[in-house]
């Protein structure tokens, strides 16, 4: 039997819809690249068309900042590597060297984490995430 797991992305309940679908893909994007057990290798129809070939669930979730930082440092308690994305690197459009160096230089709790991912176990994930709500947009 496979391993359950769950993937969430958790977005401060203060940003609007376009800043909710950009972090949380850049999130699940990251996500993906450093745990590949999230999407399967190829999926394809009858045409050939690629599918997301997602295997476990995924939602997203909105909470407050404060609790954002919580989930991510939470997390790294637990053992995970939780993906963290920030307003402050939102509004670096395009300058991915200078969101690297601001990133470097600064702890996370001083770059405004408008978003958070993780996965793990279902109901590890599920314990950490109980305070947050389903985001509804």
């Amino acid at each position: 039997m496979s391993e359950l797991l769950r993937t969430v992305i958790a977005v401060d309940k203060s940003l609007e819809a376009g800043a909710v679908a950009n972090a949380a893909a850049i999130v699940m994007g990251q996500l993906a690249r450093i745990d590949s057990r999230i999407y399967a290798d190829d999926v394809r129809d009858g045409d050939g068309v690629h599918h997301a070939g997602i295997r476990f669930n995924t939602v997203v979730l909105s909470g407050r900042t404060s609790h954002l930082l919580q989930l991510a440092e939470s997390a790294r308690a637990e053992g995970l590597s939780p993906v963290v994305f920030t307003t402050r690197g939102q509004a670096l459009s395009n300058s991915f060297d200078d969101y690297r160096a601001m990133v470097a230089g600064a702890p996370s709790g001083e770059l405004g984490i408008c978003a958070v991912g993780v996965v793990g176990e279902d109901a590890g994930i599920r314990a950490l995430t109980k305070r947050f709500s389903v985001y509804k947009g």
